[in-house]
């Protein structure tokens, strides 16, 4: 037997074990409500789950309470009883889950990451935090919007990286602000219209970016209409130029502060075959995979209504 042969067997009894253990933690409640274990010669539910599945007190733990708080979600306490995913996604989302929102949290479960859904739930909170929202699957809360309901790339998702001034001025910036509010100019409006001027560049260059990358298509595909290619994926250097004038070196979410790793297409590069910079966010690692579970939910939807 070959070492990729034998890795290859490694990974698929690896994940025959998870999936069967995902269903046996599935089972666990109802066992524990019938109480299965003492009728089987068991002391507790606990050592029925360590003996026959490997499976320990904490974890047993968490399924048990997991149930409990997903009793009025049949959404998500279906994916825990069928064990359809990992009993710590489940774990992961549970604070931030509600009636309204259980359908779009059961379909972000499925296909995101650990990572990318303790960033989904950060946001989340931050969301109903700021909308006042009080405990998940309460009264008041259930007439609010959930923000997983929205979409990501929303104009206010896109401004900034903080709200309040954590860094301090150069000394040769607060001696001529200084200068200048001694003459009675009024800085806060100078530096209001250098920040307006700023974000009016950087609208007009995109702009101008995306007229000169328009002429150059249509005139590729004029001169050279059997030969041209679609756009490619790689984003040219001015473009890449103008989103960090933009956005600097971080996550264009403006509740994330990581760094950014990759630019997204807002609007999908499969359909538009173009690098606008009007519709380009970069983002960190997680949330870049949030958006593209958007995309791979509205390709299913696709799919379906196709078939």
């Amino acid at each position: 037997m070959t070492d990729q042969k034998l890795y290859e067997l490694c990974k698929k009894y690896g994940a025959q074990t998870l999936s069967a253990r995902r269903k046996f933690a599935g089972l666990l409640p109802e066992a524990f409500r019938r109480r299965l274990y003492q009728k089987k010669g068991f002391s507790s539910i606990f050592e029925f789950a360590a003996k026959l599945a490997g499976i320990s007190q904490d974890q047993v733990r968490v399924v048990l309470n997991l149930e409990k708080r997903y009793e009025d979600k049949p959404v998500l306490k279906n994916l825990l009883i069928n064990g359809e995913v990992s009993i710590n996604k489940l774990a992961r989302i549970v604070s931030v889950a509600t009636i309204e929102n259980q359908k779009e949290l059961a379909d972000k479960v499925m296909i995101l990451p650990k990572n990318a859904l303790e960033t989904l739930v950060r946001d989340e909170k931050f969301t109903q935090q700021k909308s006042g929202a009080t405990i998940p699957g309460s009264e008041e809360n259930s007439n609010r919007q959930s923000s997983l309901q929205k979409t990501l790339f929303i104009p206010e998702g896109l401004p900034g990286q903080t709200h309040n001034l954590n860094f301090e001025l150069s000394e040769d910036i607060k001696k001529e602000l200084n200068d200048l509010h001694s003459k009675g100019i009024n800085v806060n409006e100078l530096l209001q219209e250098m920040l307006e001027k700023r974000k009016e560049n950087i609208t007009q260059e995109k702009e101008k970016i995306s007229q000169e990358m328009h002429q150059e298509t249509n005139h590729a595909t004029t001169v050279h209409p059997q030969s041209y290619k679609s756009t490619s994926r790689y984003i040219p250097v001015r473009i890449k130029k103008i989103l960090h004038q933009e956005y600097g070196t971080k996550c264009s979410i403006h509740t994330c502060k990581k760094p950014s790793k990759q630019i997204h297409h807002t609007q999908r590069f499969s359909l538009t075959q173009n690098h606008d910079a009007k519709y380009l966010a970069p983002l960190c690692v997680e949330h870049h995979i949030i958006a593209h579970s958007i995309d791979l939910k509205f390709h299913g939807a696709r799919q379906m209504a196709l078939s």
